[in-house]
């Protein structure tokens, strides 16, 4: 987990730096709050949240590294399950792609 609180101590640098090193995409952020924010925003708990969702509307997708969309949530590297809507949206940023039922089985080990 991500201790915001150590993070506010450091400078833009230092942040983005974290960032970088995290695979988090600050979407051009430069200012100190807006980099904590993103970054506050990036919880692996955040995808646990939409399986909560109604599972006929769910799509899987794959993004090549962690990425904020303000308004829309997080994802984290690799296989993600987000609603239709936020997938048509996340499969607009060139490091999202949606990922077929066959190669998310192949990942886990089910095919």
């Amino acid at each position: 987990m991500i201790n915001i609180d150590d993070l506010s101590t450091k400078t833009v640098m230092e942040i983005k730096s974290f960032a970088k090193k995290n695979n988090i995409d600050i979407l051009g952020a430069n200012r100190k709050v807006e980099l904590l924010e993103i970054i506050k925003a990036w919880t692996p708990e955040k995808t646990a949240e939409i399986v909560k969702e109604d599972k006929n509307d769910l799509v899987a997708v794959f993004a090549q590294k962690h990425l904020f969309w303000n308004g829309l949530g997080n994802l984290q590297k690799g296989y993600n399950i987000v609603t239709k809507e936020a997938s048509e949206k996340w499969t607009t940023h060139k490091a999202v792609r949606i990922a077929t039922p066959s190669e998310v089985a192949s990942y886990y080990g089910k095919a």
